[in-house]
């Protein structure tokens, strides 16, 4: 019985040190079979790499003793050696291609891969292995693992356009990829504000258009400022890095941006672009930024610029665009309207196709295939060999995939990693607010709209890192990129029926976000929440283990802040702010204290839901009060909210009676002017969910920080009919003025209230909202107490500026001192603060 006893111990321990040596992998393999037991790394290992692996030999034995801090000796051959680690190539494996087996047993490491890629992706697990949370440092657990990607292309875009990126950072940022068995590296290399290749049959294209600023042929643009900005890669360089990227088994596929966004080529060599009287803007606002169609020599041109590309890169796909072209040029070019003529053409997109067409005869030339985005499957037939870039949407890729086209998913919505990542974060918002969790959701193929021939052409997943605003925070281009990168390397590798958000995000915060410190990434962490109820904040950190720091004035919280330690009785939490810190250089974005939804809804049902709720204990404070709806998901933002009121002490302050979908966000304004606390509010409302579809939301109910009184805007600058003047009257903080003009020295934008304001500050916004995008870059903010007495206050700082008046304000100034060098300026509301 003791002999029993005494054995079931000994399972029990061995199953505890099994569920202690978690190996938190990312991406997930396919097979992964754990034993008792650690093989202790040798203090002078000896590391066998394959005479196929050889260019990757310093890039194994260096990442290993980065890893391990255990400098390896590394030779080349193909046995192993007893308690060594080796790494050999066996293309007889039975494993799909990039394929892989680790084994860990008491005599050694032995990594096999179907392929020299294969090996490499055996070698990041392995190094996973060895840096996870529960392994000991120096040992490794007794494992079998069997694994292979899901998709053949896994990749990740970044643009060294907008801004200029070096060498180094590079090369850093394909470190990080093949750390997460991604294989493709989109290096986007030109675009209008800046072209980075150097050609040498085309000097000009590096010698002016790599360069913006006062007296350079491009203008100041994305925060570059008032000052020469800019860079390129030599050829050099660049087959320095294809070779640094070979080696960690990540191809690179260059993208030479035409016919559109093409305003550095232009304005370099103003003859490549159509000559006409009559400027068109593109979607971005620049001009003059499309290639001509109808000028022959054009043909040539390109030609030399892939021939040049072609021999720098030998991945076999070259990525020559085609998005967001602004054919509207053509129209007015006698050169496109001869060629249009000539060939019988109706529209410009058959143009457009007319182009592609000849550049993948020039690509062919060069033994290359074309790639482009899935703008070029319109206007006409392609070459069918030519490779999709889905990013409109989920529904451009099954377009693309229906026609017989190789693709790769990459839609804005789930893989543009320049998004937003919460409502207060900078980044854009056009696809949508885009947090690891949402980037994770992703499938890239969409079962019920393909058969499975057509499904095996979704050749993969790809992310993209447009780099507008990319210029600042320092090193921001690192927090926009992970931990989400990190959950698309898991879409594209791993099986679809092993996703699962829970796991994955386990296996990050338990041991991957270390990894990611280890590499030196700045990355994002995730934030705590904070909810206050009943007088008291109570914080929720992200996993267990976050530090949780925050401030109690308004400002966001550093690491010498307080650490949160328990709830915190107040009732000025709207003055708290709580922030995550990973180390010195990865925390989360500061967030606000958030009260519990008033309302909420959950329905697949056709049927209409009249919801009442009290919601006294919501309220504290007389003020400008949101009703806002916000659907728990995109797929569940169905059905039609109407009649939505509030009543006090039962009645009525306001209602609304017009019709607004859930998928529109509502955001409903209600001004509670005599509150105290023996009041009692209710709110009413109806959603009629019309259709047998998911209808879900909170519905949260806050109080506005800032005043809103009544206010006059006019300008000296003409207004564009989409973005008018009148949009700085609303106090809408999404809505925002365009002009239709550039500033220049002298304009101005004033602010009239209709009666004295009192307050403490008055924050003066330029540009659109959360973007850095045509902003006031010279000039200052004044007030006047009278209306016509002017006095001067802050210039202007990126954009924004702010005064502090010492009595009531009766109008506000913008005076401009200098252009802001872009097509247009930008203008927001005021933020008046109590």
């Amino acid at each position: 019985m003791k002999k029993s006893m005494l054995l079931i111990a000994v399972f029990l321990s061995s199953l505890n040190v099994l569920q202690a040596q978690k190996l938190d992998i990312i991406p997930q393999p396919v097979k992964t079979e754990q034993k008792e037991g650690t093989f202790v790394i040798p203090s002078s290992v000896q590391i066998v790499v394959d005479k196929k692996l050889q260019k990757s030999a310093h890039y194994i034995g260096s990442d290993f003793f980065a890893t391990t801090g255990i400098k390896p000796i590394v030779s080349i051959g193909k046995g192993n050696k007893k308690d060594g680690i080796s790494f050999l190539v066996d293309e007889k494996l039975n494993l799909p291609n990039d394929g892989y087996e680790l084994s860990v047993t008491k005599k050694g490491v032995v990594i096999k891969g179907k392929s020299s890629n294969g090996v490499l992706n055996g070698l990041q697990s392995l190094l996973q292995i060895c840096t996870a949370k529960e392994v000991k440092k120096g040992t490794i657990p007794f494992v079998k693992i069997e694994d292979y990607p899901r998709f053949e292309w896994r990749g990740m875009m970044l643009d060294c356009s907008r801004q200029f990126f070096d060498k180094q950072t590079v090369k850093n940022y394909i470190d990080w990829l093949a750390a997460h068995k991604m294989n493709v590296f989109h290096w986007h290399l030109t675009d209008d504000n800046g072209w980075r290749a150097e050609i040498k049959s085309m000097p000009d294209l590096t010698l002016k258009g790599a360069w913006r600023g006062p007296g350079e042929v491009l203008l100041p643009s994305y925060g570059s400022g008032n000052k020469r900005y800019g860079g390129y890669y030599t050829q050099a360089d660049m087959k320095e890095v294809v070779a640094y990227a070979a080696a960690r088994g990540i191809s690179i596929m260059p993208e030479i941006e035409i016919p559109g966004h093409s305003r550095a080529v232009t304005a370099a060599y103003p003859e490549i672009g159509c000559v006409t009287t009559q400027e068109t803007k593109s979607v971005q606002g620049e001009v003059k930024n499309v290639w001509c169609v109808g000028r022959e020599e054009n043909y040539q041109i390109l030609d030399s610029i892939i021939r040049e590309v072609s021999e720098m890169f030998p991945f076999e796909y070259i990525h020559v665009a085609g998005d967001e072209v602004n054919r509207a040029n053509w129209e007015h070019c006698p050169k496109c309207k001869a060629l249009m003529e000539k060939e019988g053409y109706t529209d410009t997109f058959q143009l457009q196709n007319y182009f592609f067409r000849r550049v993948e005869k020039i690509v062919e030339k060069y033994n290359k295939k074309t790639a482009g985005w899935n703008e070029i499957l319109k206007g006409g037939e392609i070459n069918p060999n030519t490779l999709i870039s889905a990013w409109q949407g989920i529904s451009y890729g099954i377009e693309s995939a229906k026609k017989g086209y190789e693709t790769v998913m990459m839609p804005g919505q789930f893989t543009y990693f320049d998004m937003a990542q919460s409502e207060n974060e900078r980044g854009h918002r056009w696809a949508a607010i885009t947090d690891t969790k949402r980037a994770y959701s992703f499938e890239p193929i969409p079962d019920n709209d393909l058969t499975p021939e057509q499904q095996k052409l979704i050749k993969g997943v790809q992310g993209a890192l447009w780099s507008e605003y990319l210029d600042r925070p320092t090193r921001f281009v690192e927090y926009q990129s992970y931990p989400r990168i990190s959950a698309l390397s898991e879409i594209g590798w791993s099986k679809k029926e092993d996703k699962n958000w829970d796991n994955f995000y386990g296996r990050l915060t338990n041991s991957h976000l270390q990894r990611l410190a280890n590499m030196g990434i700045a990355f994002r962490d995730f934030p705590p929440t904070a909810i206050y109820k009943s007088g008291t904040i109570t914080v929720t950190p992200p996993y267990e283990g976050a530090v949780v720091r925050y401030d109690a004035q308004g400002n966001e919280p550093t690491r010498q802040s307080p650490l949160y330690t328990g709830p915190i009785q107040t009732k000025n939490y709207e003055q708290y702010l709580f922030r995550t810190f990973f180390n010195e250089d990865s925390a989360s974005p500061a967030v606000k204290v958030e009260k519990l939804p008033v309302a909420n809804w959950n329905t697949s049902k056709v049927e209409v839901l009249n919801i009442s709720e009290n919601i006294t204990e919501h309220v504290d404070k007389s003020g400008i009060w949101y009703l806002t709806f916000n659907p728990t998901a995109d797929e569940a933002s169905n059905g039609v909210i109407k009649s939505v009121s509030l009543y006090e002490n039962d009645k009525l302050i306001q209602t609304y009676s017009e019709e607004k979908t859930l998928k529109s966000k509502p955001r409903l304004r209600f001004v509670i002017d005599n509150y105290n606390d023996k009041n009692t509010y209710r709110l009413d409302f109806t959603v009629d969910n019309k259709e047998a579809t998911a209808s879900s939301a909170k519905v949260k109910f806050n109080c506005s920080p800032y005043l809103e009184p009544e206010v006059k805007v006019t300008s000296s600058m003409a207004e564009n009919p989409k973005f008018p003047i009148s949009r700085l009257e609303d106090y809408n903080e999404e809505t925002y003025l365009r002009t239709d003009v550039p500033c220049v020295s002298g304009d101005w934008i004033l602010y009239t209230f209709t009666n004295p304001v009192v307050s403490s500050k008055i924050d003066v916004l330029t540009g659109i909202p959360h973007h850095p995008r045509f902003i006031v870059n010279d000039g200052y903010v004044e007030y006047s107490y009278n209306g016509i007495d002017f006095e001067k206050g802050d210039i202007f700082d990126y954009g924004n500026a702010s005064i502090y008046p010492k009595k009531p304000v009766k109008a506000v100034r913008i005076m401009i001192t200098g252009t802001n060098n872009e097509p247009l300026m930008a203008g927001q509301d005021l933020r008046v603060n109590p």
